[in-house]
């Protein structure tokens, strides 16, 4: 399933993400990986949950963030949850068309039931059919 955090620039999306992986981590048998594009978060996140900076595997566009997300879910069955934050900016998304294929290769992902959850700005989506996505409102 994939779950997208909605909200406008400084809402707290960043910290809500974070916030739900690591109480995730007490309610799960599985791993969890959380995706950003720096290391500025990477001390909020419980050192049990994979960390992953998207910039040390030159991840800059949505062939490489899909790749990537499907690589690490079909080596590993036991995740359970990837957090993805900045994935508009991961992806390199520049417009809507871009955002809606961002969320489409999210949606393509087939490996072990994992759940997705990315960070995007509300008006990033406005407009798009969002369908078989739960939407978390900021």
């Amino acid at each position: 399933m994939i779950n997208l955090i909605l909200g406008p620039n400084g809402s707290g999306k960043t910290q809500k993400l974070i916030d739900m992986a690591n109480e995730e981590l007490k309610n799960t048998n599985g791993l969890l990986v959380y995706i950003d594009r720096s290391d500025n978060h990477r001390r909020e996140v419980d050192v049990q949950i994979r960390f992953v900076n998207a910039k040390e595997f030159a991840i800059d566009n949505l062939d490489k963030l899909y790749g990537f997300v499907n690589g690490v879910l079909n080596g590993n069955y036991d995740i359970n949850r990837v957090y993805i934050d900045n994935s508009y900016k991961i992806s390199g998304s520049k417009t809507k068309e871009d955002v809606a294929a961002l969320i489409a290769s999210m949606k393509a992902v087939k490996a072990n039931d994992a759940d997705i959850y990315m960070t995007l700005n509300t008006e990033d989506v406005e407009g798009l059919e969002l369908t078989d996505i739960n939407i978390i409102n900021m």
